[in-house]
């Protein structure tokens, strides 16, 4: 059974998901505050619902410090229209977001099917594949990044951002692409790939301001270069 927080200072709103929930056998942990979610949060949760504007630690801090010691993917409750949190969400580490008010049947599909994707990178194998460039190594069925053999936090997004990428080496993606490969979503902006391949950058590039791995092509979109090993 797979077990849920819930972070929300509306009552009625987390009660109304911890019912749709519930209806898919899934365990639910509330909390009315960051401070709450922080206090209750360990490596039982599979998953964080997380409601952005809160008082006291917001979501976007309450998020930074779940990052600090976990990748349990987060999705963002933000207010209605609001890019600006989507985008500030998504650049603290949130793998998905879903603007208030918002149907409960599809932020529970987006919850499974986050669960689902973290459930499959973390299974391993003995034979995991491997892609190689220069100094970057992905271990595909690990989750795991490495550049220069060294681990690189990464989140769900950038992962499977990084592995579209590599497997598309030398062939420009446009934006809408990345954004229905990796996102399969039609509705999301496409300035969420921009965020998501700065984040990637800052994360791979020895300098992200003029990368050497992932390109961009201007009026085009982005391609990733590198020797294969």
């Amino acid at each position: 059974m797979s077990k849920i927080m819930v972070v929300d200072d509306e009552i009625e709103i987390a009660e109304m998901i911890e019912d749709f929930l519930r209806l898919e056998n899934i365990e639910v942990v509330k909390a009315n505050s960051g401070e709450k979610a922080l206090e209750l949060f360990d490596d039982s949760i599979d998953l964080v619902v997380l409601d952005v504007n809160m008082d006291g630690i917001s979501g976007i801090d309450t998020c930074k410090e779940i990052r600090k010691k976990s990748f349990t993917p987060v999705i963002f409750l933000t207010c209605n229209n609001s890019q600006s949190d989507m985008l500030l969400g998504l650049g603290v580490g949130a793998d998905d977001y879903i603007s208030k008010p918002f149907n409960p049947i599809e932020l529970v599909a987006r919850i499974k099917a986050n669960i689902r994707r973290a459930e499959s990178y973390n299974r391993g194998s003995i034979s995991d594949e491997i892609i190689t460039f220069d100094d970057i190594a992905v271990y595909r069925k690990r989750f795991k990044v490495y550049k220069s053999n060294v681990d690189v936090k990464i989140s769900t997004k950038e992962f499977e951002l990084l592995v579209y990428l590599m497997e598309n080496a030398y062939i420009v993606l446009k934006r809408d692409q990345i954004l229905n490969h990796v996102w399969g979503d039609t509705f999301y902006d496409e300035n969420l790939v921009n965020t998501t391949i700065k984040r990637l950058r800052r994360k791979i590039e020895d300098d992200p301001e003029n990368p050497e791995y992932i390109k961009t092509i201007w009026g085009a979109g982005y391609v990733f270069q590198g020797d294969v090993r």
